[in-house]
């Protein structure tokens, strides 16, 4: 279920960053030990989900500079400094930030409400559908939930979804048990 022919996003694209992980017994930080995801999400279109390795600023950047288009009117993040360094300098002026620290969540239409609309969803769907994450196929659960997401109004996306399916080639055991 990953999507294969997919447009870049363009207009207003929010971008933030989730951390996927249990509970953390005896680390100071809320974040230690636990996997990044990238969440980019076009206003009135598709979303995109990427796993990182971290959150550092040329990482994020990389992840971002693929599926976002140059052109990109508006890019809208918040306030974490990893997202000033390139991103800033090659989207120039289009890059705006909203103030998470500072209790601002909406500032006219500086806001990143629609993508993390879409990681309170994904986190739904663990506990409600997946029950539980292998963080070893943590790209794959994305995957779906973006083709799912970015299908959601689709009338005919039963069809759609059984006849990739169909045409999909299966993951042998060995290769998912690995």
């Amino acid at each position: 279920m990953e999507e294969t022919d997919s447009p870049l996003l363009s207009g207003t694209v929010e971008i933030d960053e989730m951390y996927i992980g249990g509970r953390q017994r005896g680390h100071k930080g809320k974040r230690a030990n636990k996997d990044v995801v990238v969440g980019m999400r076009q206003r009135g279109g598709p979303l995109r989900l990427v796993t990182t390795e971290d959150a550092k600023a040329e990482t994020l950047y990389n992840v971002i500079a693929e599926p976002v288009a140059k052109d990109v009117d508006t890019i809208m993040t918040d306030e974490n400094t990893a997202y000033n360094f390139k991103l800033t300098k090659y989207y120039r002026a289009k890059h705006r930030r909203i103030k998470h620290k500072r209790h601002v969540y909406v500032r006219g239409d500086v806001h990143t409400n629609t993508v993390e609309n879409a990681f309170s969803l994904f986190k739904r769907a663990v506990i409600g559908t997946y029950h539980q994450l292998s963080i070893k196929h943590l790209q794959r659960y994305l995957n779906e939930f973006e083709y799912r997401f970015n299908r959601r109004e689709n009338p005919n996306r039963f069809e759609e979804t059984l006849a990739r399916m169909a045409k999909g080639k299966p993951m042998p055991f060995e290769k998912l048990t690995a």
